[in-house]
């Protein structure tokens, strides 16, 4: 949940600075719907991953936290149309092998 959540802050995050640029105001990248909104997603997890790190296993914990960079990834590419390159997919392909590998 927490991985999905961070995914989603950090898009919220691209498009509030995106947004705020074109409206040209003072601080209008971080005072908007989508900035705030980003960071009171991130707010949340911060806490429920204090809660969970009280439940799960530290090892298991942090590989799941690991897939964070493949979520947003993802949702770059499929929410912001970001460019998604070789160098970006063998990143994820590295960091996935990783967490497979570290689990071992």
């Amino acid at each position: 949940m927490t991985v999905l959540l961070t995914g989603i802050s950090q898009v919220l995050l691209k498009t509030g600075s995106l947004k705020g640029r074109a409206d040209n105001r003072l601080f209008g990248e971080y005072l908007n719907i989508y900035t705030l909104s980003a960071y009171a997603i991130l707010l949340l997890v911060t806490v429920i991953s204090v809660i969970a790190m009280i439940e799960v296993p530290l090892k298991l914990f942090y590989a799941i936290a690991s897939l964070n960079f493949v979520v947003v990834t993802l949702l770059s590419w499929i929410l912001l149309k970001e460019e998604v390159n070789g160098w970006i997919i063998t990143g994820v392909v590295v960091i996935v092998a990783g967490i497979v590998i570290f689990n071992l």
